[in-house]
């Protein structure tokens, strides 16, 4: 058996493990940075395909006041382009290019919806004054990375102005904590405005994230190269701190008496602290408490129990495609990045107790039953869609284009289709279905110039970062969630009842993102340096 002896050991090469390992990298310290996968950046991937280059993860990066400063804080430069956003619903098409943007989206509703005018007004005043709010904390520089505490003409001009403007927007916000979908009910009766306006979001999402994610729109940017220019640029600042990483080491058993950690292979890692940055089910699925006293077992079952009856947020379902088009065709039908719902009905109950109901019966429905479903799910959904070569030539041959289309896709009801034999099948399928769907409406003919096409499920996201019910966000908002969701209270994120273990990533805190993983990664350093001083 090898023994690798390491201060600190990190579970989980994403983007929480990979900012902390290059900030302790920073610090001269030893690092082993352990992942089950063959690379790093865990759901966060740029790949090649047939000379097309397909982001498989985020489709472009919010930067909340976090990425790039982290970015800045530790000596990376890359090169970044803008990241426009657009809305379109049947045939109308808008672009967010601002906050006055909003106007904009007022006049789309109204025309779809001329019955509801009173309705959308109220909607959109929501929108607004969240967004504003959102603003407030998305459009200044985290002051946590840096010395910026140094500079008193700074902390007096800007800092404690915009303390105070962020804590009051905080309290604000707070009193938006409600599901989206409760609080619209209370705004309309229009079922299908209240959908149209929600569905791009996680079910239960809290109204201030979701209705005042507008602002977000604008905070978009898109890295030359892929968003998988992101893990290049953290993975050689790793190279040259010094950091050892080893892949394809899938952790089994961690062991905090014995300060170890236990791969697949048998070898065992030992650790004066560990972060584990990956899957925060597995972590409590692989732990052995022996050797610990009995009340921090009891603390460790408490926090296990309330993990594992906590439920992943919504996976997604995406169709990667290489087209006969110039992306000058794609650039005057909503551009880069583009939300995009065809039909104006919304998908109302098909989203919520029709599919629920679908997967707790799955065995007594016949598969026609299951596929008229899907046909309805498809037509009312709203979809993501992003096209690499309007911010980056280079990814794609010339005069073609490649596409991400994507929808937010529930992993149960995929893992039943696995187990009935027809997953194949289903994949085709909604493939076949998502390509005619935008050849019929907003790029009209496409299926006729499909170069290619392969798609992606939840069960893979599972496969390939871990994360349980092919989580893309971390923690559901439909249950319990186990961890912090207080901004004020995010350093607290990181810690874990388990002696000298830490955690981050998307687990740690919810709602979560790459800035909040990242970010996580960051505090977790904190806290490894404060111990460290005991």
């Amino acid at each position: 058996m090898k023994t690798e002896d390491n201060r600190i050991v990190i579970v989980g090469a994403g983007m929480a493990g990979l900012t902390a390992a290059a900030y302790l990298a920073a610090e001269g310290r030893s690092v082993l940075l352990l992942d089950k996968n063959d690379r790093v950046g865990g759901l966060v991937n740029t790949f090649d395909y047939r000379g097309f280059s397909f982001d498989a993860g985020p489709r472009a990066f919010v930067n909340s006041g976090i990425v790039q400063p982290i970015l800045k804080d530790l000596g990376i430069n890359w090169d970044v382009v803008d990241n426009t956003l657009s809305i379109g619903i049947e045939d109308q098409l808008m672009r967010v290019e601002s906050m006055d943007s909003i106007a904009d989206y007022e006049r789309m509703l109204q025309v779809l919806y001329p019955d509801s005018s009173e309705d959308i007004a109220k909607l959109v005043s929501a929108v607004a004054k969240l967004s504003s709010y959102t603003e407030v904390l998305y459009g200044f520089d985290n002051p946590s990375f840096g010395d910026v505490m140094s500079d008193k003409k700074y902390v007096i001009r800007k800092l404690l102005p915009w303390t105070v403007k962020f804590l009051r927007a905080l309290r604000k916000m707070n009193r938006y904590a409600e599901p989206m979908e409760d609080f619209l009910g209370r705004l309309t009766d229009n079922q299908s405005l209240i959908d149209v306006a929600t569905q791009v979001f996680f079910r239960r999402t809290p109204t201030y994230f979701a209705l005042g994610y507008f602002y977000g729109y604008l905070d978009y940017f898109y890295p030359m190269g892929g968003t998988g220019s992101l893990v290049r640029v953290l993975t050689e600042r790793l190279a040259s701190g010094g950091v050892e990483t080893a892949l394809n080491r899938r952790i089994v058993e961690v062991v905090p008496a014995a300060s170890k950690v236990i791969d697949a292979e048998g070898n065992d890692y030992g650790y004066d602290q560990l972060l584990w940055a990956a899957d925060l089910k597995t972590l409590y699925r692989c732990l052995n408490t022996e050797g610990l006293d009995q009340e921090t077992v009891g603390e460790i079952d408490a926090q296990a129990r309330k993990t594992g009856l906590a439920k992943g947020a919504e996976s997604s379902f995406i169709v990667f495609i290489g087209v006969d088009r110039p992306p000058a065709y794609f650039r005057a039908r909503g551009g880069e990045h583009l939300f995009y719902t065809p039909s104006r009905q919304g998908l109302g109950e098909i989203n919520r107790t029709a599919q629920q109901a679908l997967v707790d019966e799955f065995d007594t429905k016949s598969k026609d039953e299951v596929l008229d479903w899907l046909a309805d799910f498809c037509s009312l959904n709203s979809y993501e869609v992003s096209v690499p070569a309007l911010r980056d030539p280079t990814l794609a041959p010339e005069g073609k284009t490649g596409l991400m289309i994507s929808c937010l896709f529930d992993y149960s009801l995929v893992e039943k289709i696995r187990d009935a034999g027809w997953y194949d099948e289903f994949k085709a399928l909604m493939e076949d279905r998502i390509t005619k769907l935008f050849s019929q409406t907003i790029y009209s003919g496409l299926e006729d110039d499909i170069l290619f096409r392969l798609s992606s499920t939840p069960l893979t996201i599972n496969e390939v970062a871990g994360s349980s019910e092919g989580a893309i966000v971390g923690w559901s908002f439909e249950t319990d969630i186990p961890v912090v969701t207080k901004l004020t209270e995010i350093p607290k994120s990181v810690l874990t009842p388990i002696p000298n273990v830490l955690q981050a990533g998307q687990w740690a805190y919810c709602p979560a993102g790459v800035p909040t993983a990242m970010l996580t990664g960051w505090y977790a350093t904190q806290e490894i340096a404060k111990r460290s001083k005991k």
